[in-house]
């Protein structure tokens, strides 16, 4: 009788976990798209913006450093505080004066669709980013200013849970709308994306604005764990000025782009 050989079995779980990588991978581009850089898009322009990227991330630590071993230092509060009406201004102003007006649809016209989505998604990555930054040199900046309580770390504690559930529900809520919807590609094309489109599922079953509403609570956990009182101000600012992007550009949008012109 001639010897047979059995194919060797396959390997238990393989799938689940290629599957599984697949999906850690996914989660990083996620992660780092939210911190301001696109590696799922324009290949040809990557090393580039990874570089600038990458400079910009290690300028910001370097002078957490320095804001943070100069702590009172009046020159370097002002500067703090300057530094953050800058990127208020910049981040917030431009939203409302380029979102879904003319100046996206003259800007895509003069330089053409992919080249305008480039360059926005350029500049508004490196904004997400310095809005970051900004926040945390003035927290910097401004440590220690609230009480010491009794139990000790307890405001460690506080800020953590705090940044877990507010970075927690934002990176959720941009999972199942896309990257593209997070950096507002539809209202910069003045068009419902074809990919991502408009999004009734998960924490937006029970929040209207899950990445401008408890999303950001993590910029208050992150002031709490500095004791910063001016870095909940400046959070809250921020949190403020979102929602003024949303009832003046975002929400008309929606309204006419995804519900039919019928509020929700």
């Amino acid at each position: 009788m001639a010897e047979t050989t059995e194919p060797a079995p396959a390997l238990v779980g393989s799938p689940s976990l290629h599957a599984a990588w697949r999906g850690l991978g996914q989660l990083a581009v996620a992660v780092i798209g939210m911190s301001g850089l696109r590696v799922d898009h324009h290949p040809e322009r990557r090393v580039l913006r990874t570089a600038v990227w990458a400079c910009v991330v290690a300028a910001g630590f370097a002078a957490e450093q320095q804001f943070r071993s100069a702590a009172g230092s009046g020159a370097l509060r002002w500067t703090a505080v300057g530094y953050a009406v800058v990127i208020a201004v910049l981040y917030y102003g431009g939203l409302i004066a380029v979102l879904d007006t003319a100046v996206a649809r003259r800007f895509t016209h003069a330089v053409g669709e992919a080249r305008a989505v480039r360059g926005f998604d350029f500049v508004l990555g490196l904004l997400f980013l310095q809005q970051g930054l900004c926040q945390g040199l003035l927290m910097a900046a401004f440590p220690g200013q609230l009480p010491e309580v009794g139990v000790d770390g307890l405001w460690v504690v506080l800020g953590v849970v705090l940044a877990v559930v507010g970075f927690g529900t934002k990176l959720w809520a941009t999972w199942l709308t896309g990257l593209n919807t997070y950096y507002c590609r539809d209202m910069f094309l003045g068009r419902a994306d074809a990919t991502d489109g408009f999004v009734v599922r998960g924490p937006y079953r029970w929040l209207r604005n899950p990445m401008y509403g408890v999303g950001n609570l993590h910029g208050y956990g992150v002031a709490l764990c500095y004791r910063s009182v001016a870095g909940l101000v400046c959070v809250a600012v921020f949190q403020v000025l979102i929602y003024v992007f949303y009832l003046v550009r975002e929400k008309p949008f929606i309204v006419r782009t995804y519900l039919g012109g019928i509020p929700a």
